[in-house]
């Protein structure tokens, strides 16, 4: 994953966005994801998915949680921004996974396999930027309000009273996410 992330992430993402003249994507996301998803090679899909899911979390999560930050975040980032409408509504980035898994474009069992390692490294890398470039930011109260955000947290209780829901990638998701972040950060005196 590192490899990918830190060597073909940014070529394929720009491929991605190459219809853009904007950094918006997603507007009818679950149907179109086919169309938008063309440039990026097949081999590589899997792995874009969660990059691309992990940097629109980041983005997001810093909006919504380090809002007074996010100005010069987003300048030094340019994450692209996953929404909807002339107002930009944000999406749930969790339909970045999802929905090109229902439509059949890669496999839940790939994502599923590459999402511990995306998380470790999801995390690796906001706890580096927030060192090198924003060590205003208070980390553990980053990661901590993003575990418990309403758009990402899915609580245990849905997942027992919809046991087949337990491989679904999204909950593969966050609870390697919590696997992450509760063996790390949260792990650690605060």
């Amino acid at each position: 994953m590192k490899d990918y992330y830190h060597g073909s992430f940014r070529h394929d993402l720009t491929q991605f966005m190459a219809s853009s003249s904007v950094p918006y994507f997603g507007h009818a996301w679950p149907h179109t994801c086919a169309d938008q998803l063309a440039p990026v090679p097949t081999e590589h899909r899997a792995r874009f998915l969660v990059c691309l899911y992990f940097t629109v979390l980041a983005d997001q999560a810093m909006h919504a949680h380090a809002r007074e930050q996010y100005p010069r975040f987003a300048a030094l980032t340019r994450y692209p921004k996953f929404c909807h409408g002339l107002g930009q509504f944000q999406h749930n980035p969790r339909a970045i996974l999802v929905s090109p898994v229902e439509r059949g474009l890669v496999s839940a069992e790939e994502v599923r396999a590459i999402l511990p390692a995306g998380m470790e490294l999801f995390v690796e890398e906001v706890l580096a930027f927030f060192r090198d470039h924003m060590p205003e930011v208070d980390a553990r109260g980053f990661f901590e309000r993003l575990a418990f955000d309403p758009d990402v947290q899915i609580p245990e209780l849905i997942v027992l009273a919809n046991p087949e829901s337990t491989d679904d990638v999204a909950v593969v998701a966050y609870r390697e996410l919590r696997r992450v972040l509760d063996r790390g950060i949260l792990a650690r005196p605060g």
